[in-house]
This record gives structure tokens, sequence and C-alpha cells, in this order.
């Protein structure tokens, strides 16, 4: 009983903690959006990100790919830009060569004219039922880690 005891304070410390953090934060934060490119009739990149620089508040911005156009319309704008790995490439990115390839293809064309902050990999993967792009994430998440602390 002690030692469930302890661990719900220990969860209700962290909640605590983590919401303290989330205020914090909110009053110093960022704002950012999703960038999505499924829909018809969207502007072109380069005017999105002049819009988003030029009428906004907005400092971030989440891509679900490392769409070329995407990315080279936010060079020089100071926005700070998260790129998602698609999840049908997570099982590829399991091996070293090929994360290191994708660095080299995806990101490394782009940095530090556009400053990309994050990378991460799939969207809703445990959500698929692809068991294959499941089982690869975590893999996948340490390659393309150790690629990129191999890279410096």
């Amino acid at each position: 009983m002690e030692k469930s005891l302890a661990s719900l304070c220990a969860s209700v410390v962290t909640a605590l903690l983590l919401l303290e953090s989330t205020l914090i934060q909110g009053v110093e934060g960022a704002i950012g959006v999703n960038y999505g490119t499924v829909a018809n009739n969207l502007p072109p990149p380069a005017q999105v990100a002049h819009f988003l620089v030029e009428s906004t508040i907005i400092d971030r911005v989440r891509l679900f790919d490392t769409n070329t156009e995407i990315l080279e319309a936010f060079a020089h704008t100071g926005i700070a830009v998260t790129v998602t790995v698609p999840n049908d490439q997570i099982p590829h990115l399991a091996k070293l060569s090929n994360a290191q390839e994708w660095l080299k293809s995806n990101i490394q064309p782009y940095v530090p004219a556009t400053n990309i902050i994050r990378i991460l990999v799939g969207n809703e993967v445990l959500s698929t039922a692809n068991k294959l792009i499941i089982a690869s994430l975590v893999p996948a998440m340490r390659t393309l880690h150790a690629a990129l602390v191999g890279h410096h």
C-alpha cells in the first residue's frame, strides 16, 4: 500500500510540475501552427511564410514532411520549423545509412537558412494498423538520433 501511495504522490507531483511548466511557458511561450498541404487552392508557400512573418505573431510551424518548396519559403524568416518524417519512411530509417542519407537529402540543404529546430518521426503512428511502422518507430528514432549526433 505504501508503494502505491508513493507512486501516486510521485505522479501527482510530476503532473503539477508539468502543469506549472506549461503555464509558465504559456506566458512567455511561442505560438505555432501546423502547416498541412492536403487541401485545394492553397496559397504558395512563399506567400504563407510572408504572411506569417508580416501579419501574425506566429513564430513556429510544424510541417508534416520535408517539402522542398515550403522549407525554402521559410528560409531567412526566423520562424522555427519542425519537420516530420512521414510514416511510410519510418521503417527505412531504422538503418543508419538510410537515416544519414535522409538527413543529407531532407535537412542539410536547408540549414542554417531555414531554422529547423526539431524532427518528429511519424504522425499518429500508434493509431495505424501497420505493425511494421509501429515496430520500426523507436529504432528509427534511435537511428536518426545517432545519425544527427554523428554528424556534429
